[in-house]
C-alpha cells in the first residue's frame, strides 16, 4: 500500500471515509423505523453544528498547513492551534447558548434546538478533535492517517447507528456521535503526550492568526451560503422537507472530498514559492486525473440518481433527487483550483473578497429562484454562485501572480467535459 501511499492521497482517503460514513447513516437511518421528523431532528443538529463552527475551523486549518509546510524544525505546533481552536470552539458553544431563542424563532421555524446539551458538548470537542488527521498529515505518516480513518469513522458508524436499530430514540444515536467525537479528542490529546508537543508558541499563534483572519473570514463568507440556504428552508418548512433538502443538497462525493483534499494536501507545497512552476505542474496533473474519474461518475449518478433515490433511501425522499442533481454540477466548479495557489502564497484577501460576492449572490438569488423553483431553485443558485466564485479567484490569480488558467488546470478537456455534464443533467431532467 506505501508505494501508492502519499499525503494527498491519504488525505483524500480520510475525506472519502469521513463523508461514506455520514452517506451510509443517512441510508441505515432511513430504512428504519425512524419518521423523517426524527432524521430532520438529526440532521438539524449536525446543521448548527456546522453552522456555528465551520468557517473558524476549516479557515484555522488552512492557515495552519501553510505555516506546516515553512517550518524549518520539526515541531508542528499542533498545540499551539490546539489551544486556539478550543477557545473557538467554547465562543461557539457560547454563541448558540446564548442566542438559542432567537435560533428557534427565526431560524428553525418555532422547533426547538435538538437536544441542547448534547449539541453543545459536539461543539467542544469535534472542533480540536479536526486536528488528529492533521498532525498526521504535517508529519507525512500517511498510513496512519488511512488507518485512523478506518478505525475512528467505523466506530462512528456503529456509536450511531446501533441505538436506531435497535428501535432507541433519536437521543442515543446524537449521544453516540458525541461519544465518537470524544474519542477523538482524548486520541489528541495522547498524540500530543507522547509525542513531546505540549509546548505553546504565542509567536506562531500571531503567526497563525494572522495569516488565517482572512482565511477565516473568506470561509464565513463562501460556506455561509450552503447553510444560509439551509435556513431558508428550516424557516420556511418542517423538519420533514428539511431532511429532504439536506438528503439532495449532497454533492458527488467523491468530488467535494478528493478535490478538497488534493487542495488542503498541496498547500504545504505551495508556501515554497521557488518550486511553484513544478507545483503547477503538479496541480494540472492531479487535476487531469480527477477530471477523468470525476466527470463520468458525475454522469452516470445524473442518470441513475431519480430511479435509486427511492430505492437507496425510501419513497419519500424521491424529491431529493432533483436536488442532487444539480448539486452534481458543483464537479464543475470544484475543479478549478486558484484558491490553492493563493492560499498556499498566504494571500488571503482576494479570496475573502471573492467569498464575500459568491455570499451575496447565492443567498440573492436563492431568496429569488426559490419562489419559482422551489428546493431546487435554493440549488441552482448555489451553482451559479460557485462558479462565480471561481472566475473571480482565476481572474485575480492571471492579473496578479502572471499564471493562466491553462497553467493549472486542463483546460481544453475540462471544457468538453462540463459542457458534456450539463447536456446529461437536462437529458436526465427530461426523461425522469
Amino acid at each position: 500500500m506505501k508505494k501508492y501511499l502519499n499525503s494527498v492521497s491519504a488525505f483524500q482517503f480520510y475525506q472519502l471515509v469521513r463523508y461514506s460514513t455520514l452517506i451510509l447513516i443517512g441510508i441505515v437511518f432511513t430504512k428504519t423505523a425512524l419518521s423523517q421528523e426524527a432524521i430532520g431532528e438529526y440532521e438539524t443538529f449536525i446543521f448548527l453544528a456546522g453552522a456555528v463552527s465551520f468557517f473558524w475551523l476549516n479557515g484555522l486549518l488552512k492557515a495552519f498547513l501553510p505555516l506546516a509546510g515553512a517550518a524549518e524544525n520539526k515541531r508542528t505546533n499542533i498545540f499551539s492551534v490546539f489551544v486556539v481552536l478550543q477557545i473557538y470552539s467554547i465562543l461557539a458553544a457560547a454563541f448558540l447558548l446564548g442566542l438559542q431563542p432567537y435560533f428557534s424563532k427565526f431560524l428553525l421555524n418555532g422547533n426547538q434546538i435538538p437536544e441542547t446539551t448534547l449539541l453543545l458538548l459536539f461543539i467542544l470537542l469535534t472542533g480540536p478533535a479536526n486536528l488528529v488527521e492533521y498532525f498526521y498529515l504535517t508529519r507525512k505518516q500517511n498510513s496512519a492517517i488511512v488507518w485512523y480513518a478506518v478505525v475512528s469513522f467505523s466506530v462512528q458508524f456503529l456509536l450511531v447507528v446501533l441505538p436506531v436499530a435497535l428501535d432507541l430514540p433519536i437521543r442515543m444515536a446524537l449521544t453516540g456521535l458525541v461519544i465518537s467525537s470524544f474519542l477523538r479528542y482524548a486520541w489528541l490529546w495522547m498524540l500530543m503526550i507522547l509525542n513531546n508537543e505540549i509546548y505553546i508558541s504565542f509567536a506562531f499563534i500571531r503567526e497563525h492568526m494572522k495569516l488565517g483572519g482572512p482565511l477565516v473570514a473568506a470561509t464565513l463568507l463562501s460556506g455561509s451560503a450552503q447553510f444560509v440556504d439551509g435556513f431558508i428552508v428550516s424557516s420556511s418548512y418542517d423538519e420533514a422537507t428539511f431532511a429532504v433538502f439536506r438528503y439532495g443538497a449532497r454533492e458527488l462525493p467523491l468530488a467535494m472530498l478528493l478535490a478538497n483534499a488534493l487542495s488542503s494536501a498541496m498547500l504545504p507545497s505551495f508556501a515554497n514559492k521557488a518550486e511553484l512552476t513544478e507545483n503547477l505542474r503538479q496541480l494540472k496533473s492531479s487535476v487531469r486525473k480527477l477530471m477523468h474519474l470525476l466527470f463520468p461518475l458525475t454522469a452516470l449518478f445524473l442518470l441513475l440518481s431519480k430511479p435509486l433515490f427511492p430505492v437507496v433511501f425510501n419513497p419519500d425522499f424521491a424529491e431529493s433527487a432533483t436536488i442532487f442533481n444539480i448539486y452534481l454540477l458543483l464537479v464543475i466548479s470544484r475543479l478549478i483550483m486558484p484558491q490553492t495557489i493563493l492560499n498556499g502564497l498566504k494571500i488571503g484577501t482576494p479570496i475573502m473578497t471573492a467569498s464575500f460576492f459568491e455570499l451575496v449572490s447565492n443567498v440573492a438569488l436563492s431568496l429569488v429562484f426559490v419562489r419559482f423553483w422551489g428546493l431546487p431553485g435554493i440549488a441552482f443558485a448555489t451553482f451559479i454562485a460557485y462558479l462565480f466564485e471561481k472566475i473571480i479567484l482565476s481572474t485575480v490569480v492571471k492579473r496578479r501572480l502572471k499564471i493562466s488558467l491553462n497553467d493549472y488546470l486542463p483546460a481544453g478537456i475540462y471544457a468538453v467535459y462540463s459542457i458534456g455534464i450539463v447536456v446529461i443533467f437536462i437529458f436526465a431532467e427530461m426523461i425522469f
